[in-house]
């Protein structure tokens, strides 16, 4: 569930029509608090029955583990064991690299694709620029659904149970996994005809929405509530467990770009917060979170950092011409990046530790086009 730059590049669009929404009573301290323990009760059944699910499906271990993306023919060794700490899959040139290490060929274009999610139950979900779209894939890559979006934005749920996004009605749809079709929500309340931010998927019935700078309601079947926390803040991501956001702060005091931190929902107070780090996501494990600069559809400051937000590692690639474009966690204890060269033009896949150490290339180098246009390889939400 993780938000970059594509979100803020989404917040100037136009739409067509204006939302009506329903808005029931503000949500109270006792309500916030008593939504987070009940979320937490949810998601620890809810990652028995996902985890059991994945087995069935897909296995949850990412290639980059074992350094391969292997696409020869021929007979394969058994994938490893299971494990819910890993879930990162990679489109590259319209195959999409699973994280057990097999490969899904997808009709698309890289360059026409947004954003990347992949299900429990082995569904593609694509945010698509050409055609403005949701799309949604068998586990085959075959083409199953096309949905009219006012935002070609998706968020997932931390556990990849569900996909939401904006229609183009200006509705929320959410597809949760092992179901056919999206579920219809109320739209997110927002003054004349802007479209409003899907920040966090609590749950399939329960996403935490804003105006892509602050999140400030939640929305259920039932409308949106005015979600009321210590101080504003934006939700970039949930830790496994659900007891702690990843929160970004607006700039104040003469900053530029602001703060991010840790927000406990149960006591409505921040924990932590770190002003030199942004777009914090959780590891997998909910141990350490990955923080970055984005800018020119590219990324720098790659850290990594405890719940305390003290940085314990990051990731710099080698050479003076080469620069990140996108960072995800790879398993709780590896990171995968997307590295170009602008001197010489190639991109390469690279796996490094949490401390940014023993870079290892997994795919490449190979030719690529210019990373403040297009990103060769794509990262799952």
């Amino acid at each position: 569930m993780s938000n970059q730059d594509h979100l803020t590049e989404e917040l100037g669009r136009t739409l067509h029509r204006r939302a009506d929404a329903l808005y029931d009573a503000p949500l109270t301290l006792d309500d916030v608090r008593g939504r987070a323990r009940g979320i937490r009760r949810r998601r620890r059944v809810a990652a028995a029955t996902a985890l059991a699910a994945a087995v069935a499906v897909i296995a949850i271990v990412p290639a980059v583990l074992s350094g391969s993306l292997d696409r020869a023919d021929g007979p394969q060794p058994a994938p490893p064991a299971p494990s819910p700490s890993a879930h990162t899959a990679v489109l590259h040139e319209g195959e999409v690299t699973m994280p057990d290490g097999h490969t899904v060929g997808v009709d698309v274009d890289t360059k026409n694709v947004q954003q990347l999610g992949v299900l429990t139950d082995g569904r593609i979900v694509m945010a698509m620029t050409k055609p403005y779209a949701v799309r949604v894939f068998s586990s085959e890559g075959t083409l199953m659904s096309t949905y009219p979006v006012a935002a070609n934005v998706i968020t997932m749920s931390d556990r990849d149970d569900a996909a939401a996004w904006v229609a183009d009605d200006l509705t929320v749809r959410v597809l949760e996994s092992g179901a056919a079709e999206p579920t219809e929500l109320p739209g997110i309340p927002m003054p004349g005809e802007a479209t409003g931010s899907i920040d966090a998927v609590l749950d399939p019935q329960h996403l935490l929405v804003g105006d892509y700078t602050t999140t400030s309601g939640e929305l259920t079947p039932g409308g949106v509530r005015d979600l009321r926390t210590s101080e504003p803040l934006r939700v970039s991501d949930v830790s496994p467990d659900g007891d702690l956001w990843a929160v970004s702060f607006p700039a104040s005091g003469g900053q530029d770009l602001g703060c991010a931190g840790l927000y406990d929902p149960e006591a409505d107070e921040v924990v932590a917060r770190n002003c030199k780090v942004y777009a914090l996501t959780f590891a997998p494990d909910g141990t350490h979170l990955l923080g970055g600069y984005y800018e020119n559809n590219m990324v720098s400051d790659v850290s990594v950092l405890d719940r305390d937000l003290k940085q314990v590692g990051g990731f710099v690639p080698e050479g003076r011409t080469a620069a990140v474009s996108r960072m995800a966690w790879a398993d709780a204890n590896h990171l995968v990046a997307a590295v170009t060269d602008f001197k010489t033009s190639t991109w390469s896949l690279e796996r490094v530790d949490v401390q940014g150490s023993s870079p290892e290339t997994v795919d490449g180098p190979a030719p690529g086009g210019n990373p403040e246009m297009v990103a060769e390889y794509l990262f799952s939400e």
